[in-house]
């Protein structure tokens, strides 16, 4: 059989015969292994209980030998192969796992774990030898946006981010914390507690992450500068009673640098939210600050220029962490600009460098390394504004990102999961892009896409026929209109907000989508062929994995029901003569219907947060539709 190991280990060596594991066997931890040894030996216990049906007694005792796994630490390998490092040997003798650090006899237990998910209690003779040659994989994952996370979502989440050995999560944030005296700002909400953030802080750390504080401090601060208490303190001051829009809050809503009241702000938000975790490390972001000088702030660009003032406020925001002990990361799209002026910043500041496309230059990143900047590569997931992740360009995008990590010098890959416009799709659907970037990560012998999909849907999704993730990546293909195309479509109707107009919208819309039209019916027919054999697979997984499937299941339907929205609308905006022909008054009836079973989804893994949002969507163009019905 083929072994399907995530990431591949530097070294694999495969021997002859095998070794058995039986009810006699034990998992031994030696006596010179750190308290958390424990809990990996308990990670193993479960594994064979749930792979190989065995119940393993775990053992400390050293006197006498004991058949079975063995778990070992030895500094002198952490010496010979650097952080992070581990060996497994299997013979006939049994299984030795010897770590480097406490992180490398983690990382032996997870890829022991593969093993055993594969083989069950024949475990292959063999010797492994492995490092990681980037040190930080991590995920940043948007807990702002539209979803925030229930608690034993995250805890399931860090469970299978650890599994490949990722050990960073950013967890962000821009108004969904329970922050002190700013109730205004997340009163319409169900936030984050200090309570939440200690429980996971303490979570992660028993699977090797490091929980990353990262707040919005300086733009993406909609929700607090359309308060009535912090609209002041933006560059631009929104009207009150303006009414929400996704499309402006991604757009707008910049703290207004000049004022000292402003950093007061963010620095006393720093604190709080600082204080809860055990990370040295604080992401300012400091990203998209579109407004920069555009308005309160306008005398003082005059005068010194837009990226003066941003490297001032930077520099401020970083004087301040430096007093609490942390080391600042920002994100580096301003600052690429002008990459000599990273030099004005900290000498420890990290440079998030990004980049999301299906093919990025790797202009910024050269740049910042040619003037000294520590830089984390940052793709994405590609799940922002779709109803199903587009795993093919996610593949592409980390791919090439993580090239440039390992030939630039990167201190790490940070994979993203933004939620744009309400974080629509489902969360656990950014898993695939995230071990994309723990494989490319850790070994720089990056591999195949096809390939990797295999191992994916074997060792995650227990899927045997090694297809799910193909026929996933082929399903993201079929989306006409996104999410996005819907809620930009509502909003020019409601607000303007691109102040185009509808003439402008459709032209723009309709160039990119109209040789689509004609096909969309046969689109539809792809679709459904997809659920079909998807649903044709989950009888072959195990039961857990099994319902895994059906959220795919019910966003596939989405993707049926917008393609089915496009075709109405254009009627009223294009005309294609060849585009299939819907009834509006029952594809709103469906809309409705689909919604709410979306609903019962969104509650299985997050909190309440801004589903009424996504609702408020879905009923104003089923509402609309019925109009058209009517005309």
């Amino acid at each position: 059989m083929t072994l399907r190991l995530i990431p591949q280990p530097h070294t694999v060596q495969m021997g002859e015969g095998e070794y058995w594991l039986t009810y006699q066997s034990r998992i031994t931890i030696d006596s010179a292994c750190s308290e958390p040894a424990y809990e990996y030996a308990r990670l193993l216990e479960k594994e064979l209980e749930e792979s190989a049906g065995l119940a393993l007694i775990i053992d400390r005792r050293m006197s006498g030998f004991h058949p079975g796994i063995h778990l070992f630490l030895n500094a002198s390998l952490k010496e010979k192969l650097g952080e992070q490092s581990y060996t497994i040997a299997i013979d006939s003798n049994g299984v030795v796992l010897t770590g480097g650090d406490d992180a490398g006899l983690f990382y032996a237990v997870q890829t022991l774990r593969q093993i055993i998910r594969q083989c069950g209690s024949l475990l292959p003779h063999l010797t492994i030898e492995d490092a990681p040659q980037l040190l930080v994989r991590g995920w940043f994952h948007d807990v702002t946006r539209g979803r925030i996370p229930t608690m034993e979502f995250m805890k399931q989440m860090v469970d299978r981010c650890s599994f490949y050995k990722i050990n960073q999560m950013h967890l962000y944030i821009e108004h969904s914390f329970l922050f002190d005296g700013l109730s205004e700002m997340w009163r319409d909400d169900t936030p984050l507690t200090a309570s939440d953030i200690l429980e996971l802080d303490a979570y992660c750390r028993s699977r090797q992450v490091e929980l990353v504080p990262s707040i919005a401090t300086f733009g993406h601060l909609y929700k607090l500068l359309r308060t009535k208490t912090c609209r002041h303190l933006s560059e631009f001051e929104e009207p009150d009673g303006t009414g929400f829009s996704f499309f402006r809050r991604m757009q707008h809503h910049t703290l207004n640098s000049t004022d000292e009241e402003a950093l007061q702000l963010v620095c006393r938000m720093i604190d709080e939210y600082a204080s809860l975790f055990t990370s040295k490390l604080f992401n300012i972001n400091c990203d998209e600050t579109f407004d920069l000088g555009k308005g309160r702030g306008k005398t003082r660009a005059e005068e010194v220029g837009s990226s003066t003032m941003y490297v001032e406020w930077v520099n401020k925001v970083c004087d301040h962490l430096r007093e609490l002990g942390r080391r600042p990361m920002f994100w580096g799209d301003i600052i690429a600009a002008h990459p000599e002026r990273i030099r004005e910043l900290p000498q420890d500041i990290i440079c998030m460098t990004w980049d999301y496309c299906l093919a990025p230059g790797d202009d910024n990143v050269r740049r910042l390394h040619e003037n000294g900047a520590v830089q984390y590569l940052c793709p994405g997931v590609q799940g922002w504004n779709q109803t199903v992740n587009c795993f093919d360009v996610a593949y592409a995008n980390i791919k090439k990102m993580a090239v440039f990590a390992h030939k630039f010098d990167g201190a790490g890959l940070l994979v993203t999961d933004w939620g744009d416009f309400g974080h629509f799709n489902h969360s656990e659907f950014a898993l695939p892009g995230v071990i994309y970037a723990a494989a490319m990560g850790w070994n720089s012998q990056i591999p195949e896409e096809k390939e990797l999909n295999a191992d994916i849907s074997v060792l995650e999704y227990s899927d045997r026929s090694t297809t799910l993730m193909d026929r996933l990546a082929r399903l993201s293909r079929k989306s006409v209109m996104t999410w996005g195309d819907l809620v930009c479509f509502v909003e020019e109707v409601k607000y303007k907000v691109a102040e185009k107009g509808m003439e402008k919208f459709w032209a723009d819309y309709g160039e990119r989508i109209t040789h689509r039209l004609p096909i969309l019916h046969e689109r539809e027919a792809i679709i459904t062929s997809i659920q079909k054999e998807l649903c044709e697979l989950m009888p072959g997984m195990n039961p857990k994995d099994r319902e895994r499937v059906t959220p795919y299941l019910i966003m596939a339907d989405a993707m049926k029901l917008f393609n089915r929205v496009l075709a109405v609308l254009q009627k009223e905006y294009i005309n294609h003569p060849d585009c299939m022909k819907v009834d509006p008054k029952v594809l709103a009836s469906d809309l409705e219907i689909w919604y709410y079973h979306y609903r019962t989804l969104w509650r299985k893994v997050s909190r309440e947060s801004e589903l009424y949002r996504i609702g408020e969507v879905i009923f104003w163009v089923a509402d609309y539709l019925r109009d058209l019905d009517e005309l």
